[in-house]
């Protein structure tokens, strides 16, 4: 009956893993969750520069919207201004630049805006344009 028992224990079968069998293990997992890590950094990027781009957007219409408010008399011909990005606290700015170029012999306007930034020295834009007829100066 001993002998029975001790063959049972001593079977290569029921050893259990080996020291390498739980080295390569570990390495596929750790080779795996490097693989993810990348990916969520790869998908916050995109994020960032997703959002960047909306609120480039949102300011450029908003400044078309300040143009288009305004009086004949008060159209700039050109200007450039900056804007705080309010993306993850901030720390980005816009360079909004705003051009009026008049079309000849009519009461009309051309508006372009253009939205500038900058995300991991790679340099974006948007522009907006319109026109807009002015009837007595309104």
């Amino acid at each position: 009956m001993e002998r029975l028992a001790r063959r049972a224990i001593l079977t290569p079968n029921d050893a259990g893993f080996t020291l390498v069998e739980v080295m390569v293990a570990m390495g596929i997992v750790l080779i795996s969750l490097l693989g993810l890590v990348e990916a969520v950094g790869v998908a916050t990027s995109y994020n960032i520069k997703n959002q960047l781009r909306d609120e480039a957007v949102l300011v450029g219409e908003e400044q078309m919207a300040d143009l288009f408010r305004r009086p004949e008399a008060t159209i700039p011909a050109f200007d450039t201004l900056s804007s705080a990005s309010r993306v993850r606290g901030g720390g980005k700015k816009y360079i909004i630049t705003r051009r009026t170029t008049r079309v000849p012999a009519t009461s009309s306007y051309q508006f372009v805006v253009n939205v500038g930034w900058s995300y991991k020295n790679v340099s974006s834009h948007h522009e907006v344009q319109a026109m807009r007829t002015y009837t007595d100066g309104k």
